[in-house]
């Protein structure tokens, strides 16, 4: 019988696997929500503005935890959810001017757009 042949470079089938990539964004998400919790915690102390704040903080976190559980269960809502919360993220720091939050939000963006990993999340 003939073989088939199957080509041994730039490509490679989806997977089941989590990339590590994604593991360290999924890891990385669910600390900041808890890290967020912790700060809107710190705001209930103040009353009307600082449970308004905390509020708005709070709800935040939790949506990154939830996210953060999503892409560590490679999700494919969360894949759609974290690119829309940078791109956010992306428009909320340019006038605030927090050029760490932007880039890291870029390199988010960037590194979820990948063919490979774009792809496992479908």
């Amino acid at each position: 019988m003939a073989e088939i042949p199957i080509p041994t470079t730039g490509y490679s089938a989806p997977s089941g696997d989590r990339p590590l990539g994604v593991t360290i964004l999924a890891i990385l998400q669910i600390l900041g929500g808890f890290l967020g919790l912790l700060a809107a915690s710190i705001f209930f102390i103040v009353p009307f503005w600082g449970w308004i704040i905390g509020g708005f903080l709070a709800i935040f976190a939790l949506l990154d935890v939830v996210i953060g559980w999503g892409l560590w269960s490679m999700k494919s809502w969360a894949w759609m959810v974290a690119i829309i919360l940078n791109i956010i993220g992306i428009i909320i720091g340019i006038p605030t001017a927090d050029w760490l939050g932007i880039i890291i939000s870029i390199i988010v963006i960037l590194y979820l757009q990948q063919p490979d990993i774009k792809s496992r999340f479908r």
